[in-house]
């Protein structure tokens, strides 16, 4: 549909679409990289009036869709956030669901349908070392490992598929399992619900967890920012310095604890502004005593989270090299490691760093 072009046209190519889609039900219809078409919420006046044409033609279309049995549309994107509010109301985008990266178990099954011939010992190896990957990067290796094969006339093995992957910088994969058990350590510390997957890649790691968050209060707020602030708390701690590693994208830790903390203040009512609602924030457009005040307050957060952390620095550093060592944990090999960790109660705890109001 986005190749349409000229409005009149993108419009006239979305309602053929969708027509034909219900002339051959029983039928899907997938969109891909549904946010394409914009958000009227955007802060772009750019091209404003031609995305809320869009946007209105293509939300039509999905009602007329709904009101007959034997379409299943179904959308795809990397940024939710940018989506129209109004995709994700019941009868449209109602059901969600997020594809994580596939565990080693699930890549060891890939490798199977695609290597055959190769042993189950070879397959473990492989899915070891491609964790934390996506099927995409995966599939890449796979054909770049074939093409290597077939033009040397050799055959296929497990050093052939190894061969681009050359060995992270020293360190490299230590301080990532730094990071990342950092943030399992203080949200467990602080109930914020079961690690559930810690996986290490070539460029980095994650950590799948619970939320701190379920009544909104203040408090679950502050244990929330600690928690995705234990990661750099981690690297200072136990690294004596910190990465570039808690940056860079909008899906970074400090990316995600800005956004929360200027939610709190500015949007929620329970920061600095109290019954004032200012909006969203503005990055680029921060005012100077704002953007101060999100560093002190960030800062506040970190040194709460290596307080918290400081007691168990040797649990820290050996879970790290377990993580290193196996290149993904799942919440069953996680509990024996953190179940023993004793909650703690920040409304009460003495911690050095506590944020102010």
């Amino acid at each position: 549909m986005q190749s349409a072009g000229h409005l009149g046209d993108m419009l006239r190519e979305m309602r053929r679409t969708f027509a034909a889609a219900a002339a051959k039900r029983p039928a899907v219809l997938f969109i891909e990289e549904i946010d394409a078409t914009g958000s009227r919420e955007s802060q772009d006046r750019h091209s404003a009036n031609y995305r809320r044409q869009v946007i209105n033609q293509f939300l039509q279309e999905i009602d007329a869709l709904r009101r007959s049995e034997g379409v299943l549309l179904i959308g795809a994107t990397n940024h939710r956030d940018a989506l129209d509010p109004a995709f994700l109301r019941p009868g449209r985008f109602d059901l969600h669901h997020t594809l994580t990266r596939p565990t080693q178990a699930q890549i060891r099954h890939m490798l199977q349908l695609s290597l055959p011939e190769m042993e189950e010992t070879e397959l473990v190896t492989l899915a070891q070392a491609y964790a934390g990957e996506t099927p995409a990067m995966i599939d890449a290796t796979l054909r770049a490992a074939k093409a290597r094969a077939l033009r040397s006339r050799q055959p296929l093995t497990v050093l052939t598929l190894m061969a681009d992957r050359p060995p992270a910088p020293e360190g490299f994969d230590r301080r990532i399992a730094i990071h990342e058990c950092g943030h399992a350590i203080v949200a467990t510390l602080l109930r914020a619900g079961p690690v559930r997957r810690m996986p290490l890649s070539r460029d980095g790691g994650s950590t799948s967890r619970g939320s701190a968050i379920h009544e909104g209060t203040p408090l679950e707020f502050e244990h929330e920012l600690t928690i995705i602030m234990g990661g750099r708390a981690a690297e200072r701690l136990a690294r004596g310095s910190i990465s570039a590693g808690t940056g860079g994208s909008v899906e970074s830790d400090l990316a995600q604890a800005s956004a929360l903390q200027l939610q709190f203040d500015r949007e929620f009512g329970l920061g600095v502004n109290g019954n004032g609602w200012l909006g969203p924030a503005n990055m680029q457009r921060l005012v100077p005593d704002d953007a101060d005040r999100l560093r002190v307050k960030l800062d506040q957060f970190e040194r709460r989270a290596r307080a918290l952390l400081a007691p168990h620095r040797d649990l820290l550093e050996r879970l790290a090299a377990h993580l290193v060592e196996h290149r993904e944990l799942q919440e069953a090999d996680l509990r024996p490691w953190l179940s023993g960790l004793q909650p703690v109660d920040l409304a009460e705890a003495d911690l050095n760093g506590a944020p102010s109001k």
